[in-house]
């Protein structure tokens, strides 16, 4: 399966740009462009309404955080860094993977938000137990924990899981605790 959705990918490295976007392409994911400069990317982005931009902490001219704010707010962004890097992030913002890169993870991360984009995000379900909330409380704060994702993040990756795997959330819950 081959998705077309507006993935971007942003390093200083030609190496790692070159090494990320082959991963994209072995789970059949195909990035629009790769760019290397922080400037480039931002140019560029001006032709997309949305997109998920793959990034690292250095672009050739500049380093995310400095041009974090001029990334439109309906564009993804998937920064790969060490945890440090990763923790002067904003949690609202960023969607972290922390290095030594996952190849699965990278993959079920951008599928994940590609397919936020496709079918926007899920009702909150009204009608859980108190312990179904606790469950699915524990099973974020593992992601939060092991992952340095935000509770947001967390959240998503859960609600994303249960769409694909047609899998009520607490059960996503239990599995990760599992």
């Amino acid at each position: 399966m081959i998705i077309n959705n507006n993935v971007f990918i942003a390093f200083g490295s030609d190496k790692t740009a070159g090494k990320v976007a082959a991963m994209l392409k072995s789970g059949g994911i195909y990035p629009n462009f790769t760019t290397h400069t922080g400037a480039d990317l931002l140019a560029k982005l001006n032709s997309y309404d949305d997109g998920i931009i793959v990034c690292g902490p250095k672009f050739k001219d500049t380093v995310l955080l400095d041009i974090i704010d001029y990334i439109p707010e309906y564009f993804h962004i998937v920064a790969i860094g060490s945890i440090g890097f990763l923790d002067d992030l904003p949690d609202n913002r960023v969607f972290k993977l922390s290095i030594p890169l996952n190849r699965t993870d990278l993959i079920y991360s951008v599928s994940m938000l590609i397919n936020l984009d496709n079918h926007g995000s899920l009702i909150h379900n009204r009608f859980r137990t108190e312990n179904e909330e606790i469950i699915i409380q524990q099973a974020k704060a593992v992601l939060i924990h092991k992952y340095h994702m935000s509770e947001e993040q967390a959240h998503r990756y859960m609600q994303t899981k249960s769409m694909n795997t047609g899998e009520k959330m607490v059960n996503i819950a239990r599995l990760i605790l599992n």
